[in-house]
Protein backbone atom coordinates (compact mmCIF):
# COMPACT_ATOMS: atom_id res chain seq x y z
CA UNK A 1 0.00 0.00 0.00
CA UNK A 2 1.15 3.51 -0.66
CA UNK A 3 1.81 5.83 2.29
CA UNK A 4 -1.06 8.15 1.28
CA UNK A 5 -3.63 5.41 1.94
CA UNK A 6 -2.38 4.80 5.45
CA UNK A 7 -3.18 8.24 6.77
CA UNK A 8 -5.78 10.68 5.49
CA UNK A 9 -6.88 14.10 6.61
CA UNK A 10 -10.61 14.49 7.23
CA UNK A 11 -12.85 17.36 8.24
CA UNK A 12 -15.49 16.79 10.94
CA UNK A 13 -18.42 19.15 11.42
CA UNK A 14 -21.95 19.10 12.71
CA UNK A 15 -24.77 19.57 10.23
CA UNK A 16 -28.24 20.58 11.41
CA UNK A 17 -31.13 18.40 10.32
CA UNK A 18 -33.44 19.99 7.76
CA UNK A 19 -36.74 18.42 8.83
CA UNK A 20 -37.09 20.26 12.17
CA UNK A 21 -36.79 23.56 10.31
CA UNK A 22 -39.45 22.56 7.76
CA UNK A 23 -41.81 21.15 10.39
CA UNK A 24 -41.34 24.25 12.54
CA UNK A 25 -42.15 26.46 9.57
CA UNK A 26 -45.36 24.53 8.88
CA UNK A 27 -46.38 24.79 12.54
CA UNK A 28 -45.77 28.55 12.50
CA UNK A 29 -47.78 28.86 9.26
CA UNK A 30 -50.67 26.86 10.71
CA UNK A 31 -50.65 28.95 13.89
CA UNK A 32 -50.71 32.16 11.86
CA UNK A 33 -53.56 30.79 9.74
CA UNK A 34 -55.60 29.93 12.85
CA UNK A 35 -55.07 33.43 14.23
CA UNK A 36 -56.04 35.09 10.94
CA UNK A 37 -59.10 32.91 10.27
CA UNK A 38 -60.57 33.11 13.76
CA UNK A 39 -59.83 36.81 14.30
CA UNK A 40 -61.67 37.95 11.15
CA UNK A 41 -65.41 37.73 10.49
CA UNK A 42 -66.59 34.55 8.80
CA UNK A 43 -67.43 34.61 5.11
CA UNK A 44 -70.83 33.00 4.41
CA UNK A 45 -69.52 31.47 1.16
CA UNK A 46 -66.72 29.46 2.82
CA UNK A 47 -66.53 27.38 5.94
CA UNK A 48 -63.92 28.07 8.62
CA UNK A 49 -62.18 24.79 7.79
CA UNK A 50 -61.89 25.71 4.11
CA UNK A 51 -60.55 29.15 5.02
CA UNK A 52 -58.11 27.59 7.47
CA UNK A 53 -56.82 25.16 4.84
CA UNK A 54 -56.40 27.88 2.24
CA UNK A 55 -54.64 30.29 4.61
CA UNK A 56 -52.34 27.49 5.84
CA UNK A 57 -51.36 26.78 2.25
CA UNK A 58 -50.77 30.46 1.55
CA UNK A 59 -48.67 30.93 4.70
CA UNK A 60 -46.71 27.67 4.24
CA UNK A 61 -44.90 28.77 1.10
CA UNK A 62 -43.08 31.78 2.59
CA UNK A 63 -42.66 30.04 5.96
CA UNK A 64 -40.90 27.06 4.38
CA UNK A 65 -38.70 29.43 2.38
CA UNK A 66 -37.73 31.26 5.59
CA UNK A 67 -37.11 27.94 7.40
CA UNK A 68 -34.86 26.71 4.60
CA UNK A 69 -32.99 30.03 4.62
CA UNK A 70 -32.47 29.75 8.38
CA UNK A 71 -31.18 26.18 7.90
CA UNK A 72 -28.76 27.27 5.16
CA UNK A 73 -27.49 30.15 7.29
CA UNK A 74 -26.91 27.89 10.30
CA UNK A 75 -25.23 25.28 8.10
CA UNK A 76 -22.85 27.92 6.72
CA UNK A 77 -21.97 29.15 10.22
CA UNK A 78 -21.31 25.59 11.40
CA UNK A 79 -19.20 24.87 8.32
CA UNK A 80 -16.72 27.49 9.54
CA UNK A 81 -16.47 25.68 12.89
CA UNK A 82 -15.34 22.37 11.43
CA UNK A 83 -12.33 20.60 12.87
CA UNK A 84 -9.69 18.68 10.97
CA UNK A 85 -7.99 15.48 11.97
CA UNK A 86 -6.18 12.47 10.63
CA UNK A 87 -7.48 8.94 10.35
CA UNK A 88 -5.50 5.75 10.01
CA UNK A 89 -6.76 2.30 9.12
CA UNK A 90 -7.18 -0.13 12.00
CA UNK A 91 -4.58 -2.87 12.20
CA UNK A 92 -5.72 -6.28 11.09
CA UNK A 93 -5.49 -9.13 13.56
Amino acid sequence: MSPSTHRRQVSVRTVPKLMPFIVGAVVVAFTAAVIVVYSTPADPNYSRAASLGYMTLVFCLPAIALGATAWLTLEKVLRGRSTSGYIEPAEER
